[in-house]
């Protein structure tokens, strides 16, 4: 690419001009007036390469790709933004508005509390053709309203990533249905809430004293702007519990069975009794009216359903992000050498496709050119990197480190092998937890229980005071209505998750809280999960000048060495210049650092030269589970370097609580099986709790055995290697450091780094359940005393429609007050 001097004459700027700097189209509305820039961030990093005479060289080595000319390559994250603007993707997954615009919705990643909602909600500010833009934060959905032909949804993509925040497609299915309906559930609580407090508001002055006796048109308008509101009340939000009830009724008639009736019956017909009581007392003008009962009762439970329905919502959706984790396009070479940038969904087995270092592989196929370094963490849990050659086998999800490969196509999307094992979740996210139903299972005993109360009321009353029958069998209905009784878990759990969200631990559903109480065995993966997860110097012997001079060395290549010695290189000595740098394949590198010939590779590189003391020292960095080093000055060893992945230090600690604390707890993983006694041992883990040489089938089959066995099992994991035995598991915890699909097969995604959330997480499930099985204790004595006392004639029915509500005050104060989440880890 030629530099702002050698360049005479500025090209026409157009929407697909090509950024000067990162090679991607710089949209409508360029920035600078000389060379197109797409955004000020490239314009800033080309006039630094520029100053510092960097350039012609930087653009040079850029532009190089493989058997294509001068042609640039296109990071992972175009590959992304590439694939909203096809035509395939704007048919499929955006909808045309009324006024001629376009309207898509975007899973955004990195999204997590109400600054980042205004920052992306500033977007039609600072985007033209953006006109809306709306986040909904729970979701981390981004809805937007566009027109395509003044900006494209790649350029949107790139405004977002410069805060952090990666927009990946969403999946096309269920999602907008169960959206819209918890869209509507929740209109209609808004409305029910907005009637309730109008009717309030009325009742005050009818319980102050305002009566027939002391202004009769007062008192009349009152009630019948009470009955109005009331009845709206009912045309919006009881509908939904007759649609039920009567709905329950059918079946337990078909079925012969009163247990089958559901929860809104006995509620349906305390409405029904209420409000047709009441009304009857607004048009006679003489009675009890209790419409402010009625409308709050029915405010109340439509929270409760609206909780019940985010919360399946949630569990829903997660894994229609799922594919999304992988690349959505890919370069395949045609038979003229040409690269054309295509979607991963529309390769054959048979074509060939580039992948260029860093990026990962998008399909199952064989290696057909170049030589590289994969790391296969994400699908075998291994995290050193592996070396590849033509004719061997590389998966999608694996990441190419080092240098360009060639792949020959054998499978793509759901034919993969991650394709598979994410079409084994998908098939079992419809799989509900039954103790999620713990609600339902009581409210069958309920209903009947009531409903028996009821007639067993009215029965005796007919025979004591036939004119207190109706009285006191409302007063039973009202007061014994199961308001709190449905509240009680949903509430509880929905507050316990959010506290759990802002400590940074996001839970799918409200069964996996309950079933984090009840798992007995503990399953921990290794590779990024008790350990980093990444390759670092972990041990050396030798001269700290040797040391450094290889971390100035391996400062040149991108080899997973060099980032491990990067820390080092960062603060320690400095070396000066390097010179005639040179990676040898299979080997290491080579070159000058202060005039001084130094190597850096195998032990077997110097198989020649290496003294004894230092093959002992190979020795012990291979039997420890490390990756050693030589690293020689003009041709003499004079250091060995050890590279693996520690421990994380929190863990030893963590595994000493759980054990205490009677978990069993296992160590299950892709590494060799000696590496995973090793750290079993640093643990504190005996032998047989250590599995390793585990493939992700069974990691999965593992976890199926336990639970024939009659455990409870939760497996913590990271990785695609770890996704079916997440499912599989009672409770999966995906721990932060990958956006792979565990992190939505799990049931618990813990985002701050490292293990010790893990007890955060445990700790806190506990308490929410203390929480849930106090708030249905309450609800359930209440009504078993509210309505003892109504079917002795103790309460009226004025006095239910005020004690009605303070069983629900109570859960719902329970629920706020209680501290699951709320105190950090000592």
């Amino acid at each position: 690419m030629p530099t702002s001097d050698t360049l005479d004459i500025t090209p026409p700027v157009g929407a697909e001009t090509a950024c000067a700097h990162c090679g991607l189209p710089v949209g409508p509305t360029p920035v600078g007036s000389g060379l197109p820039f797409c955004c000020t961030g490239c314009a800033v990093v080309y006039e630094a390469l520029h100053a510092a005479g960097f350039d012609e060289t930087y653009y040079r080595l850029r532009d190089l790709a493989p058997g294509s000319g001068q042609r640039a390559q296109v990071s992972d994250a175009a590959l992304r933004w590439a694939a909203l603007d096809t035509p395939a993707f704007l048919d499929e997954q955006t909808s045309a508005t009324d006024d001629g615009l376009r309207r898509v919705a975007l899973f955004l990643d990195g999204v997590h509390c109400a600054a980042c909602v205004w920052l992306v909600e500033r977007l039609p500010f600072e985007r033209i053709g953006v006109h809306a833009a709306r986040l909904d934060l729970p979701r981390a959905r981004l809805t937007l309203t566009f027109d395509p032909a003044q900006v494209q949804l790649s350029a949107v993509a790139r405004w977002l990533s410069q805060f952090g925040y990666h927009a990946h497609p969403e999946r096309p299915g269920g999602v907008q249905q169960r959206s819209d309906a918890e869209d509507r559930l929740l209109i209609r609580m808004g409305i029910c809430w907005a009637l309730a407090g109008n009717v309030m508001l009325l009742a005050f002055a009818l319980y102050s004293g305002l009566d027939m006796g002391t202004d009769a048109s007062l008192a009349t308008g009152a009630r019948w702007a009470s009955l109005a509101l009331a009845t709206a009340s009912m045309l919006v939000g009881g509908k939904l519990f007759f649609q039920r009830a009567l709905a329950s009724i059918r079946v337990a008639w078909r079925g012969r069975d009163g247990r089958r009736l559901h929860i809104d019956t006995p509620i349906a017909l305390g409405l029904l009794v209420g409000y047709g009581h009441s009304a009857w007392a607004t048009v006679q003008g003489t009675g009890e009216v209790w419409f402010d009962s009625i409308t709050v009762l029915i405010a109340a439970l439509l929270t409760a359903r609206w909780l019940q329905l985010r919360s399946r919502r949630l569990a829903g959706d997660a894994t229609d992000r799922l594919l999304d984790l992988l690349p959505a396009m890919a370069r395949r070479v045609e038979a003229d050498g040409e690269r054309l940038l295509i979607r991963v969904d529309d390769l054959q087995a048979g074509d060939l496709i580039e992948v260029p270092a860093g990026e990962v592989m998008p399909v199952d196929g064989t290696v057909a050119g170049g030589t590289s370094q994969l790391n296969r963490a994400v699908l075998t849990g291994e995290s050193l990197p592996e070396p590849v050659e033509p004719g061997q086998m590389v998966q999608a999800g694996a990441t190419n480190l080092t240098a360009p490969l060639l792949v020959r196509v054998t499978a793509a999307g759901t034919e993969t092998r991650v394709g598979r094992l994410l079409a084994w979740i998908r098939a079992q996210e419809g799989q509900q937890a039954e103790v999620v139903l713990l609600a339902d299972r009581l409210s069958g005993f309920f209903v009947v229980a009531v409903l028996t109360l009821a007639a067993v009321t009215a029965l005796l009353w007919s025979l004591l005071d036939p004119a207190a029958v109706v009285p006191n069998v409302v007063a039973l209905l009202v007061i014994s209505c199961p308001c709190a009784l449905g509240m009680a878990t949903p509430l509880a759990m929905a507050i316990a998750t959010g506290r759990a969200a802002r400590a940074g631990i996001f839970i799918k559903s409200d069964a996996a809280t309950q079933q984090l109480t009840t798992a007995d065995t503990l399953v921990f993966d290794k590779t990024g999960t008790l350990t980093e997860g990444t390759m670092a110097l972990v041990a050396w012997e030798g001269e700290a000048a040797a040391l450094a001079a290889a971390a100035a060395l391996e400062a040149q290549s991108n080899h997973p060495i060099a980032a491990a010695l990067a820390q080092h290189r960062n603060t320690g000595p400095r070396p000066g210049s390097v010179v005639g740098f040179e990676a040898l394949t299979g080997c290491g590198v080579q070159g000058y650092v202060d005039d001084q010939w130094i190597q850096v590779g195998r032990p077997d590189w110097f198989r020649e030269t290496l003294p004894d003391a230092f093959r002992a020292t190979v020795r012990r960095y291979v039997c420890e589970g490390h990756t050693p080093v030589v690293v020689a000055r003009d041709g003499v060893p004079a250091a060995v370097l050890a590279f693996g992945d520690r421990l994380r230090p929190e863990a030893p600690t963590l595994i000493q609580y759980l054990q205490e604390n009677g978990y069993a707890v296992h160590l299950l993983s892709g590494d060799h099986p000696g590496v995973v006694q090793r750290v079993a041992a640093q643990l504190g883990l005996p032998v047989a709790h250590a599995h390793g040489g585990v493939s992700p089938e069974g990691k999965q089959a593992h976890v199926q055995a336990w639970q024939a066995a009659g455990r409870t099992v939760a497996l913590v994991g990271d990785g695609v290697n770890d996704a079916a035995a997440l499912q599989a598991a009672d409770i999966g915890i995906a721990v932060a450091g990958g956006a792979t699909p565990s992190l939505v097969a799990a049931d618990v995604f813990l985002t701050q780094p490292g293990v010790r959330p893990v007890q955060t997480l445990l700790d806190g499930a506990a308490r929410a359940m203390r929480v849930v099985h106090r708030n249905l204790g309450w609800a359930l004595g209440y009504n078993l005393l509210g309505a003892g006392a109504a079917m002795m004639g103790l309460v009226t029915p004025l006095v239910a429609a005020v004690a009605m509500p303070v069983s629900s005050l109570v859960v719902v104060a329970a629920s706020i007050g209680q501290h699951a989440f709320a105190q950090p880890l000592d």
